[in-house]
């Protein structure tokens, strides 16, 4: 793209500047496949892997047409793992969709009647680049999720609506308008976020004059549009009628299709609640926004942004209506966000990723306002030389992001969840079941196990949605000795809360050695349980196993899982590894230490987690503190037993192999029990 086309005055087109858009997006898929995640990551980043290459149902909202490109992508053996083949399309989606940005950008900041010169290519890129490597676009072009997908739906939608707007004066634009209301309905199978678009893509049809003409015929075609995009949504119906092997919800009849898509498990009402506020409006939500704004549009002084308002301003001066419809559709997709998500303090998630439309929306402005800039500088004495000069000062935002984000946004050496997950599986013994807590101890490891072939043998049952007759369905087909759970509980259900007062549960231990006890210690013949009066459907689903399996099938528990909602069993285990074992004994000393020595230190992978050139997230660091809590916890048991040199050792492991304090965890909470080792220690040499 050379800068020295440039020339005052000159508006001819530049052939060589055509490829603006190609080689943006070229550039940017480069440095997005050099960063992208080799394996799974947190989140969704294990949910739409695992979703795709099963042909599954993701948790809804899901994002129907992204599992379904990926199902083919992952048929297609040209890099292993599957992940990294699934995160490196979401590389190529990103990209478009910066190429997309940069020619929306030049097309918008030319006037009408002329095509594109080299200003407004130029302006383009800069725009497209300046949005690729903001942070946010950046953190989801490298894995496979569905909010690059969304975002380059956003784009489309933008495309769509610009295309109507100028069609030609003989044409009504009926098919043009039934392609852009297609396009929402659509959105419905992407992740639906753009929804949030509509009202202001209705504001855009009326703000358009001269009309076609019939503006029932128009709504016609834009209602034809968005009912045929909607029923490409009733494919779920099929796809879950094959029972695929994940699927945490069953949209498999039209009852079941409407809880899906309403979002009924996490409210229902399509989550639909604009009051009361769940945060302060302005200080918390808004807040929110504005924060995000600043990372993605804030460098060198908030340039980018300053060319974004300029922009629009631009557009507002030669095309008003257009300029306000434009407006109109930001606003929906950003303060309209706001509004819509009702942010609650403190959330645990960032919900930068349902922003990210409007800031699409606001990223081909950033081209118009540099197009006017360069323009207008051209016009002055020395025009050549000064717009050639601040040309390239106006690309200084997309390296200065490109500088600042890098790092944080490189996931290529990333590994944690696949590590994780394996250091769950791995450990444990034969055909056993392990009972987990949420997304991130769950799903990375179903991925693992069904794509990789990692421990299949091993039933992991997330206790959260235990309670489903999904879930309960899927374990009577697939679990070995569960053919009976729930026997006599119809499906698909919710297992409500059971109020028993002094039920007691007894179990008989039919095998005879293998279930964790200390080496010479014999097991009872059964094993009484005492679980709360109020019996929840994960405590049923528990205590069901426990009856069916009679202890043949080992049952641990992850360390993530907290003690308070399961203290009835966790009573029975003892830790083994980054898993508790449940054994048939209550007493607190029946503790295979040497093994959980054995399983913490020889048998779970610690690579990366000391390294400090590899970044770690909010998501990493506490799902890695349980490494932290692990040897802890095996320190503190040996030194109960009297073997205090042995847990100071442990505690010099865990410097040397976590440090506490690169996983969020205080290190001053281990100088007490470092302290007392080495008094123990001192007591013993003195003693001598």
């Amino acid at each position: 793209m050379a800068v020295a086309a440039l020339t005052p005055g000159d508006n001819r087109p530049v052939p060589a500047m055509r490829a603006a858009p190609l080689a943006t997006g070229a550039l940017t898929f480069a440095v997005y496949a050099a960063t992208a995640a080799r394996t799974i990551t947190w989140w969704d980043g294990s949910t739409y892997p695992l979703a795709a290459v099963t042909l599954g149902i993701a948790p809804a909202p899901g994002s129907l047409l992204l599992t379904l490109l990926g199902w083919v992508v992952s048929r297609i053996p040209i890099v292993h793992p599957v992940a990294f083949r699934l995160h490196l399309f979401a590389a190529l989606l990103a990209a478009t969709l910066v190429a997309l940005i940069a020619w929306l950008g030049a097309r918008l900041a030319t006037p009408e009647g002329r095509s594109p010169g080299a200003v407004e290519w130029w302006a383009g890129a800069v725009a497209g680049l300046t949005f690729a490597f903001g942070s946010t676009p950046w953190t989801y072009a490298t894995q496979f999720t569905p909010y690059v997908l969304s975002e380059l739906w956003t784009a489309w939608i933008l495309v769509a609506a610009l295309a109507w707007w100028r069609r030609p004066a003989h044409s009504s634009g009926r098919a043009r308008l039934f392609l852009l209301f297609l396009m929402f309905g659509l959105d419905v199978s992407v992740h639906r976020t753009n929804t949030l678009l509509l009202p202001a893509a209705l504001c855009w049809v009326a703000l358009r004059t001269p009309g076609s003409g019939s503006r029932v015929r128009d709504a016609g075609a834009g209602f034809a549009g968005f009912a045929l995009g909607l029923a490409f949504h009733l494919l779920l119906i099929p796809m879950a009628a094959r029972h695929p092997w994940f699927m945490n919800e069953d949209p498999g009849t039209l009852a079941g299709w409407w809880s899906y898509v309403t979002l009924e498990q996490k409210g229902g009402g399509f989550l639909f609640s604009i009051f009361p506020r769940t945060a302060n409006f302005f200080t918390v939500q808004v807040a929110d926004y504005l924060v995000f704004l600043g990372r993605n549009l804030g460098t060198l002084l908030f340039l980018p942004a300053v060319l974004a308002a300029l922009g629009w301003l631009v557009i507002l001066r030669h095309h008003p209506r257009r300029a306000w419809g434009l407006l109109g559709f930001f606003l929906c997709a950003g303060p309209g966000a706001v509004v819509y998500f009702n942010l609650r303090h403190g959330y645990f998630r960032p919900i930068d990723r349902h922003y990210l439309p409007s800031l699409v929306i606001l990223a081909p402005w950033i081209a118009v306002g540099a197009a006017a800039l360069i323009r207008r500088a051209a016009q002055a004495r020395g025009g050549p030389v000064i717009a050639s000069g601040l040309a390239l000062i106006l690309a200084l935002p997309a390296a200065s992001a490109w500088r600042a984000n890098r790092r944080a946004c490189d996931l290529s050496r990333m590994r944690f969840a696949e590590t994780f997950a394996r250091n769950l599986l791995e450990p444990l013994p034969p055909d056993a079941i392990l009972l987990t807590n949420g997304d991130n101890d769950s799903l990375p490891l179903w991925y693992m196990q069904r794509v990789e072939g990692v421990r299949p043998d091993v039933t992991v049952i997330n206790l959260p949605t235990a309670n489903t007759g999904v879930c309960v369905e899927q374990l009577r087909r697939r679990a070995a000795g569960l053919s009976r759970l729930l026997e006599g509980e119809p499906t698909p259900w919710v297992l409500p809360p059971t109020i028993v007062h002094g039920r007691v549960v007894t179990t008989v231990v039919e095998p005879r050695h293998g279930l964790g006890l200390p080496e010479g210690m014999a097991a009872p013949e059964s094993v009484t349980f005492t679980p709360p009066d109020t019996l929840y459907g994960a405590d049923r689903v528990v205590l069901d196993v426990l009856r069916l399996t009679r202890w043949k099938r080992p049952v641990h528990i992850a360390c993530t899982v907290p003690q308070d909602g399961l203290n009835w069993l966790y009573r029975f285990a003892r830790f083994d590894g980054l898993a508790a074992r449940v054994i048939p004994s209550d007493d607190p000393n029946v503790w295979d230490v040497d093994h959980f020595r054995t399983q913490l230190l020889e048998r779970v992978s610690y690579v990366g987690l000391a390294d400090t050139t590899v970044v770690m997230n909010p998501d990493t660091r506490a799902l890695c503190g349980n490494y932290v809590s692990a040897l802890m916890w095996l320190a503190s048991a040996q030194a109960s037993r009297q073997r205090p040199r042995e847990a100071l050792a442990t505690l010099r492991f865990l410097d040397q192999h976590v440090p506490p304090a690169r996983v969020g965890f205080d290190p001053t909470q281990i100088e007490p029990l470092r302290a007392q080792l080495l008094d123990a220690i001192r007591q013993e040499e003195s003693a001598r």
